[in-house]
């Protein structure tokens, strides 16, 4: 499986292109997403991690792809004021009719490009945040940065369940690559050895 990062919109969110073969999974469709490049592969579907705004924009190009979304975060993606457009004055720019949402659940193993997909479960962001590790690779949306954490106060966020769920990941191995929502690309090793907000869960 290749992995392409696609950092995009005013908040940089990272968007990423998961391949193989011609088939194509997201993760995070963000705001300005490059079309051109996605519609050169057969979208299978969209994984998503939470439902703010910088990290579900994209969806309004998609009509009847699945989108994989926590029950909790599910519901954010039609409260204005939960998924943070309203705060940025906008309006949500998809429709619900055109989503086709399934519902993830901890430890659930989603199977996407031959690839076996398991949710992680990890509030403090949002209460209905995920991570998906498949192989090596996690990637943590707003759970875990490089060397940083997300917030914790916007609607629903927790700092006490952000260190629980920091204290979930801290257990996953070393070698695991960690993808997040913003920034660069960074190891489990790593984080635990310089990310203080992992050292301290």
């Amino acid at each position: 499986m290749q992995i392409k990062t696609c950092t995009n919109g005013v908040f940089f969110v990272n968007t990423y292109l998961l391949i193989k073969g011609n088939d194509l999974v997201l993760v995070d469709p963000g705001t300005n997403i490059n079309l051109e490049e996605i519609n050169k592969y057969n979208l299978k579907a969209i994984l998503i991690t939470h439902a703010h705004v910088d990290h579900i924009d994209g969806l309004k190009y998609f009509k009847q792809i699945p989108v994989y979304i926590s029950q909790l975060d599910k519901d954010k993606l039609f409260d204005s004021n939960l998924n943070l457009y309203r705060m940025l004055g906008s309006k949500i720019p998809y429709n619900k009719e055109d989503l086709n949402i399934k519902i993830i659940e901890d430890n659930m193993i989603i199977n996407l490009l031959d690839e076996e997909f398991k949710v992680i479960f990890t509030p403090g962001h949002t209460n209905g945040s995920v991570c998906y590790l498949t192989k090596d690779c996690l990637f943590s949306g707003d759970t875990l940065f490089r060397q940083s954490i997300g917030r914790t106060d916007f609607p629903t966020g927790s700092m006490l369940d952000m260190q629980k769920s920091l204290a979930k990941l801290s257990k996953l191995s070393n070698h695991i690559k960690v993808y997040p929502g913003h920034d660069g690309i960074t190891s489990m090793k790593d984080e635990k050895i310089y990310n203080l907000y992992l050292k301290k869960s």
